[in-house]
């Protein structure tokens, strides 16, 4: 099991606990192990039950249910609690903002054990008859379940990536010779995936990949296979000839209208058994179109696209000062060793208190430490940042005299995310026109497949944006990738910059970059517009 499985598993167990109605005390201490065992940054299926003990806050208890789960796959006490909760009542707690109490009261007062039921009892009125369920409560619900039903079944970016890289893998192992390519959405980098594709070009009998009992081929139709994995997540496998590996590539990949738009601007020329992809748009005499592009008929190539190799800095950096999980020296080094000339660091300001946010007096203990590592650490250089919270008034989180001081400021909003239209774009707006202002960070706050963002005019977001020369944020976390790719053409036609951020809590977080920078190129992002493929001292904003 991942370490985000088994993190997952002590939140299902807490959750349950509570929906039972257990102690608090032993819910509390399954939450918090879930909070640490999602950052651990060592393999927790490796480590020794010493090792796994020497982590801090996990005691003999918890590790010994970590042991469980490393060694059978599942823990005996949440199995307990799912065998007594029906499934949908479980799926129920799945929905974000939904929470073990709401879950319980609709359950066991209303009668309610499934999210259909759930929705259905919304959409006739039901639940404003009882304790806790106003008209808006009602209405706040039924959004989102509309939207937890949108999304099933549906993958993020870094889920979707593991499980073809595995299968690739797999594949590769079985028939020595194939070629072998992720397409559709995935090597279209989409944000999200709702169906996981793979492509074969192999010339032999393809049924060796599905003996092993993990790779259940439900049915096969004109070379499409339909493949249920043992984790019940459902993936197409595409078979061609090897010879005809690229016309396959170039087919599977892009959407229908890019395809069609293609054939048709390039009447009269034959595609068809083509080895490589490149040779089709050499046949064209066409520039080559990046994968992330190719989404609609009017899909060019875009000169410069961004890539890894043109980024010189990474911003939006959290360490153990805040809620990260290592220290200013640590994440320091680690960007250092990937080859970054800069890192900007950006704990949470002093509002975040969930967060263990900044205080002045820690913010001077942080910079003095800074001010060290910087003369430690030669040419590679460390930039003094905050991620401020943008409050409800649009201000940021400190007086101007302590914002003067920091080398740049990331503004986000964190709280209170069901404002307006109207409210949450005056809100940001003011933020904005902050002269410290230098990066409007996640400005949805949106979570991939969990909450939808808070609505934002971004005509005026725009604007303001381009006339205090703000940069906008495109947060690498696969949970995020926000701002969205849909908008960046706008952002550009604005000529507002944007920073490819990771938002990293760990060093292991700062190679999240990656999923930033695909949603960067599918957005059309060049290299001369992006925030951190500059030094600081060529921003557009001086700090």
């Amino acid at each position: 099991m991942t370490n985000k499985e088994i993190a997952y598993a002590f939140d299902d167990l807490a959750n349950l606990m509570e929906l039972h109605g257990e102690d608090e005390f032993r819910i509390r201490s399954y939450r918090n192990a879930y909070l640490t065992l999602r950052k651990t940054d060592g393999d927790l299926s490796a480590m020794s039950d010493d090792e796994i003990k020497g982590i801090k806050g996990v005691g003999n208890a918890i590790a010994a249910k970590i042991r469980e789960l490393v060694t059978n796959g599942k823990m005996a006490n949440l199995e307990k609690y799912k065998d007594k909760t029906p499934a949908g009542v479980q799926e129920m707690l799945e929905i974000n903002g939904f929470g073990p109490k709401k879950v319980k009261q609709v359950w066991q007062e209303m009668g309610i054990e499934s999210v259909g039921e759930l929705w259905y009892a919304c959409n006739e009125n039901r639940l404003v008859e009882y304790k806790g369920f106003g008209l808006k409560t009602q209405e706040e619900l039924l959004k989102k379940l509309d939207y937890f039903q949108k999304s099933r079944g549906k993958l993020h970016m870094d889920a979707a990536d593991e499980l073809a890289e595995s299968v690739c893998a797999h594949i590769t192992a079985t028939l020595p010779g194939a070629y072998v390519s992720p397409v559709g959405e995935i090597r279209r980098r989409c944000p999200v995936i709702s169906q996981v594709e793979i492509l074969i070009g192999y010339n032999g009998d393809i049924s060796p990949v599905f003996e092993p009992n993990d790779m259940n081929l439900q049915k096969e139709e004109n070379g499409k296979y339909f493949v249920q994995l043992a984790e019940s997540t459902n993936i197409i496998l595409h078979k061609c000839l090897a010879e005809e590996f690229g016309s396959k590539l170039f087919r599977f990949t892009g959407t229908d209208e890019f395809v069609q738009g293609f054939a048709d601007a390039h009447q009269g020329l034959e595609f068809r058994g083509l080895r490589t992809e490149e040779e089709i748009f050499e046949r064209a005499n066409a520039a080559f179109v990046a994968p992330e592009l190719r989404e609609s008929a009017r899909a060019n190539a875009v000169p410069g696209l961004i890539q890894q190799s043109d980024l010189v800095g990474v911003l939006h950096v959290h360490t153990t000062y805040s809620d990260g999980l290592h220290s200013l020296k640590d994440m320091c080094e680690r960007a250092r060793d990937l080859g970054y000339d800069y890192i900007g660091i950006t704990d949470h300001s002093q509002a975040a208190f969930y967060a263990n946010g900044l205080k002045p007096d820690r913010l001077r203990q942080q910079w003095d430490e800074i001010d060290a590592l910087n003369a430690e650490m030669g040419s590679f250089h460390i930039l003094k940042g905050i991620e401020s919270d943008i409050l409800n008034d649009g201000s940021l989180d400190y007086e101007d005299a302590v914002l003067d001081q920091f080398d740049f400021i990331i503004a986000s909003v964190h709280s209170n995310l069901r404002m307006s239209i109207d409210k949450a774009t005056e809100r940001v707006v003011k933020a904005i026109e902050h002269p410290k202002t230098t990066i409007l960070g996640h400005p949805t706050g949106r979570l991939l497949l969990s909450r939808e963002g808070h609505p934002l005019d971004w005509d005026a977001v725009f604007e303001a944006c381009k006339k205090h020369q703000v940069a906008i944020e495109l947060n690498a976390h696969p949970y995020r990738l926000d701002i969205d790719y849909t908008l960046i053409p706008q952002a550009l036609s604005h000529g507002i910059p944007i920073s490819v951020n990771p938002d990293a809590h760990s060093m292991s977080g700062l190679e999240v970059v990656k999923y930033g920078l695909a949603i960067a190129r599918k957005g059309g992002l060049p290299k001369d517009m992006c925030l951190n493929a500059q030094l600081p001292g060529d921003w557009k904003k001086p700090c």
